[in-house]
């Protein structure tokens, strides 16, 4: 079903409508080109911050002078213990480093901060990725802190969040943070690793009853939102192994309703009910490719259609070594399970370092596979215009949209229309107002109907009308997959006879 908006409110509409005769142009759109836009795309991970070895974890130690082309965006990651050594004193020489290292390589930065415990580093002299700080630790009593291990032996401290003092020090620390990541470092997407093991909202302190954890995590949705209240915040969705099974039943490669006759529960048990009433919450399902339950994908389906939140990160349950171990078909549906969950970003397989390096030497197909199926991939299926166009009188253009990909935009663009004549002068350019981009999603079909007036054209005769999307935060162009281009992301349309 069609979706009618009349949005392209332009200058002077109360002016004539053009009588001329009307064509209809269906652009040439090219379905195997990758675009670059802003907001989506795949991420590299770096762990310098909490892994500063030389042949450890960190992907700009590993390969220095690597840019890892085709991928926009990195995330950095370390815990709060690997800033806050001691009370009040923060050290962000390492994530400062790691930042800019990635920002002269012309990358978008996110943040993986946790306030939990990240496990793989733990054993490691001097320990990383702790979680809490120790001299905090310290002064909790020993009823509230819960000392909790992995099968590998890595190990991380929990709180009971309800703890007076751990309540004021986290939200001083966040405070910080913010303060910090401002200006030139203030990044695209932060993770709200706020709660269990590796921050994905899982396997940390243990609680009485549901009630008490509610309690407990309702304290830490409203600290992160409170202080991060300008930026959106990405709430891993996993399973929790300390809930009840059933919630995590039935099968991890597709969706089965069967399995979702008790999503209520499954969304009071870990609080997403709450989360999802904060409207600078997204989403991040951390288990991709193999351990995503029918629960988790009808909550992310809800997110996507009903609430329109965006942007989703999909993230790789495994490394690209052992992923490829279950053969070629089994690579290609995990990048298609990755897209099934609506993401805006996906991680590159292998994480960061030289496995994420392998995966997009080996599998350009799937990388540009990925590309063009995360997040929006906005293409004008039919434009009905006239063949002719006058100076000063308003004429009638409709377009019909859609969204090829999984994700949406996250704001509207706004459209630009512009004559161009044979020698590609521009003979007249206006600002065509906002098109509803953010509300589009994957497949579905929708008419913009505008008004649109040149008030001076410099020249007649046959002339190219081009359009362009572009965004009116950044000003940059927004890229279509249509051909041909004409430059500064326009394309054209078609010709039309331009009279005085």
């Amino acid at each position: 079903m069609h979706r009618y908006f009349t949005t392209l409110g332009v200058l002077l509409i109360t002016c004539a409508t053009s009588l001329a005769e009307m064509q209809t142009v269906t652009p040439r759109e090219d379905l195997e080109v990758v675009l670059s836009n802003p907001d989506m795309g795949w991420i590299l991970y770096e762990n310098y911050p909490l892994d500063p070895r030389p042949d450890g974890s960190s992907t700009m130690l590993n390969l220095p002078e690597t840019s890892f082309d085709g991928c926009d965006h990195v995330a950095v990651m370390f815990a709060w213990s690997d800033v806050e050594k001691s009370e009040g004193r923060y050290d962000w020489s390492k994530v400062d480093k790691a930042w800019d290292h990635w920002t002269a390589r012309g990358k978008s930065i996110q943040l993986r901060m946790s306030t939990e415990p990240l496990f793989g580093w733990s054993r490691l002299r001097p320990a990383g990725g702790l979680g809490i700080p120790e001299w905090l630790l310290a002064g909790i009593p020993e009823e509230q802190k819960q000392l909790r291990k992995d099968e590998q032996g890595n190990f991380g401290w929990h709180v009971d969040a309800r703890n007076a003092l751990y309540r004021e020090r986290l939200k001083v620390f966040l405070t910080e943070t913010r303060a910090h990541l401002t200006g030139p470092r203030r990044p695209t997407l932060v993770d709200l690793r706020g709660f269990g093991r590796w921050g994905e909202w899982h396997t940390g302190f243990q609680y009485p009853t549901v009630e008490d954890r509610r309690e407990a995590l309702a304290i830490l949705l409203d600290l992160w939102t409170e202080v991060f209240n300008d930026q959106m915040l990405a709430l891993s969705y996993s399973y929790d192994p300390d809930g009840p099974a059933a919630l995590n039943g039935g099968p991890k490669n597709r969706y089965d309703p069967a399995f979702t006759a008790n999503y209520q529960e499954f969304l009071h048990y870990s609080a997403f009910d709450l989360a999802l009433l904060k409207p600078n919450i997204t989403l991040r399902r951390d288990g991709v490719g193999g351990a995503v339950s029918s629960n988790e994908r009808k909550l992310s389906k809800q997110v996507y259609q009903e609430l329109h939140r965006a942007p989703q990160v999909s993230e790789f349950v495994g490394s690209y070594a052992k992923t490829r171990q279950g053969g070629p078909d089994h690579l290609s549906w995990a990048v298609d399970d990755a897209l099934s969950l609506h993401p805006n970003y996906i991680n590159l397989l292998g994480y960061g370092s030289k496995d994420a390096f392998s995966f997009m030497r080996d599998r350009p197909d799937l990388v540009a596979r990925g590309m063009r199926g995360m997040g929006y991939r906005i293409v004008p299926l039919k434009i009905k215009l006239p063949k002719v166009i006058r100076a000063g009188e308003a004429f009638a253009m409709d377009i019909q949209w859609t969204n090829r990909a999984a994700g949406r935009a996250l704001r509207d663009f706004r459209m630009k229309v512009r004559l161009v004549d044979k020698n590609s002068n521009i003979l007249a350019e206006t600002d065509a107002g906002s098109v509803p981009t953010s509300r589009w999603l994957q497949n579905e079909k929708h008419i913009t109907r505008g008004r649109i007036i040149f008030p001076d054209i410099k020249g007649s005769g046959t002339a190219a009308l081009q359009i362009s999307l572009f965004d009116a935060a950044t000003g940059k162009a927004i890229n279509l997959p249509l051909v041909p281009t004409a430059g500064k992301g326009f394309h054209v349309i078609s010709n039309v006879e331009v009279e005085q």
